[in-house]
């Protein structure tokens, strides 16, 4: 009973650990992309980093057999869903949080409307009051038409995208928190894997030397006795 409480334990606090290192990893990319760097960088490292983990995940759950192994690579597989989703919403939250704390709505004309395509959303092209255009603005609520008169908030201090309309309020955390939740799920799975593979680790016998004598049963000669010759 003892060795189960203290096995549970060891995964809970591991899984506390990771949860608490995605998290930390998640503020850092929301307050790089509030002050320093344009969104689109820090999706890209994200989701490269995230789908190389459920790559070796996915191959490690086809390459090993045992039962236990197919859980932990679930667990896996969940920790890193969960941590790919909460990153890419920490970022995209806070490009919205810096043009509700700071943005900076200004009169324009709409001069372009670009449709996206399966691969790129659609966006416009404005031209402000003082003749300078701005290219790749994101809509609004609503679809705009060329020439219509209407504002676009934009960031004067800071890397966040322009939007049409005014500023927008503040994010909506549900679906970061449900991304953390599955990352809090998965990272106990792990936690319960590392513990008992620390545990095999620990417990283990070395290894006897290849050249060694096999252990078994070996008749003592005795030194009076001498071989018998025909």
């Amino acid at each position: 009973m003892g060795r189960v409480v203290v096995r549970g334990a060891s995964a809970v606090g591991l899984g506390a650990v990771m949860t608490g290192v995605v998290a930390g990893l998640g503020w850092l990319s929301m307050w790089v992309v509030y002050h320093w760097v344009f969104l689109h960088v820090v999706e890209f490292v994200v989701m490269l980093v995230a789908a190389a983990a459920l790559f070796l995940g996915l191959a490690a759950g086809l390459a090993y057999r045992p039962a236990w192994w197919k859980v932990s690579v679930a667990s896996f597989v969940v920790f890193a869903a969960g941590w790919l989703v909460f990153d890419q919403y920490c970022v995209s939250m806070a490009d919205q949080q810096a043009l509700h704390d700071r943005g900076t709505t200004v009169p324009a004309v709409v001069v372009k409307v670009w449709k996206g395509d399966q691969n790129s959303s659609t966006t416009v092209e404005v031209r402000l009051a003082d003749g300078s255009r701005h290219g790749d603005v994101e809509l609004g609520d609503w679809m705009p038409r060329t020439g219509e008169q209407t504002v676009v908030t934009l960031d004067p201090s800071g890397p966040a995208r322009s939007r049409l309309g005014p500023p927008p309020g503040p994010p909506d955390a549900t679906a970061r928190n449900a991304g953390l939740a599955a990352v809090a799920v998965g990272s106990v799975g792990l936690g319960a894997h590392l513990t008992g593979v620390l545990e095999i680790a620990l417990v283990r016998k070395p290894r006897p030397p290849e050249d060694a004598t096999p252990a078994g049963h070996r008749r003592r000669r005795r030194p009076w006795r001498r071989p018998w010759r025909g």
